[in-house]
């Protein structure tokens, strides 16, 4: 059961509207070589509303996904997803069947250049997907925060040795049995060209006897509001604005309520549905980061407690979040200490160093 009890909410607007949305040619090397396979005023609110949730209402045979708080099938809502690193530089655009992900997540590797990895639960229409890159240690943390199966195409020095001293359920392209879980195109060249699908990601499982089942009595990280619900308080949002190299930045449909996401001064596009992506909420996690190689990977600080936002609706909410450590899970909190109730839909995460800062218009 999952309820939402009354609380005061006190918000103030701190916000950076400098910078603006614009294009902004984003570095396009990467530093490592992969193996080819073949071919808004200062106010306090008082929400007063209690809804109380159960799956006794829906449907026999359905559930609220874990992931969206959405109604699925048991059969996809108890599947543990699969976390696919994807592409993100220009080279490698649009995405294949990325608007399928549940949920994405972005954050900065070597260079400036962003990485994205999408969450897919239900892979019953996933043809094809891609293109898909190397692992990065910090990603696993994000794939663990959803009980995810880990998928990528090649890896760093420290995100092999996180997957390895962990122990990290994954689907690898560098192994023996790559060719039969991943291919590549002949549309693109390499390392721009590697895709999947369900049939093979479930010949991967197979191959290494990972469960898609979720753990005995799992209920998920993230709370998830009945219906969709207009924060109470908040900064106006309706353009967000994303500190990266490539200017992503997301728009309020007032028509359906989504954030259609852009980047490199145009839509946000799936190659293959040709849908703009789209998104019920956006999280915004500030995070401490650094460089940790001569090649400039990253390293960021995802234990401890940091600031953020979160969006939905038009609205901005300032919000913590926090994590013990890599065997707990992130959590997000509002200003008075109440864990964050999430819309129904598909989330974005923009994990973002705490030295930039996301500004709404």
């Amino acid at each position: 059961m999952k309820m939402r009890l009354p609380f005061i909410l006190a918000l103030g607007t701190c916000i950076a509207l400098a910078g603006g949305c614009g294009p902004k040619a984003a570095p396009e090397t990467e530093t490592e070589s992969e193996t080819a396979l073949e071919t808004v005023p200062e106010t306090v609110k008082v929400i007063e509303e209690t809804e109380t949730e159960t799956e006794a209402s829906l449907p026999e045979g359905q559930m609220y996904s874990f992931l969206t708080g959405q109604p699925v099938s048991k059969q996809t809502g108890m599947q543990r997803p699969y976390c696919i690193m994807l592409n993100n530089v220009q080279d490698a655009l649009p995405q294949s069947d990325i608007s399928y992900a549940e949920m994405v997540y972005e954050a900065e590797v070597e260079g400036g250049i962003t990485r994205l990895m999408g969450v897919f639960q239900d892979d019953s229409k996933l043809e094809k997907v891609g293109s898909i890159r190397s692992a990065r240690h910090y990603y696993v943390d994000f794939s663990n925060d959803n009980q995810g199966i880990y998928v990528h195409f090649g890896q760093s020095s420290f995100a092999a040795d996180r997957i390895a001293n962990d122990h990290i359920e994954e689907l690898s392209g560098l192994t023996g049995y790559g060719s039969q879980v991943f291919y590549r195109s002949s549309d693109r060249v390499a390392p721009h060209n590697v895709y999947t699908n369900k049939d093979m990601l479930a010949k991967g499982l197979s191959i290494c006897s990972i469960s898609r089942d979720y753990p005995k009595g799992y209920k998920g990280r993230l709370t998830f509001n009945t219906e969709d619900t207009v924060p109470a308080a908040g900064t106006a949002a309706s353009l967000v604005c994303i500190p990266f190299d490539s200017q992503p930045y997301f728009e309020y449909n007032t028509k359906d309520r989504l954030y259609l996401r852009s980047q490199y001064g145009q839509p946000h596009i799936d190659g293959e549905t040709g849908q703009q992506l789209s998104f019920k909420n956006i999280i915004v996690q500030y995070v401490p980061q650094k460089s940790i190689s001569n090649q400039d990977h990253q390293d960021l600080t995802l234990n401890g407690s940091g600031k953020g936002w979160f969006i939905t609706d038009g609205k901005a909410q300032e919000i913590t979040w926090s994590r013990k450590d890599k065997t707990d899970v992130t959590r997000y909190y509002l200003t008075d200490g109440s864990q964050i109730s999430l819309n129904p839909g598909k989330t974005f995460f923009e994990v973002v160093p705490d030295d930039k800062t996301v500004t709404f218009q």
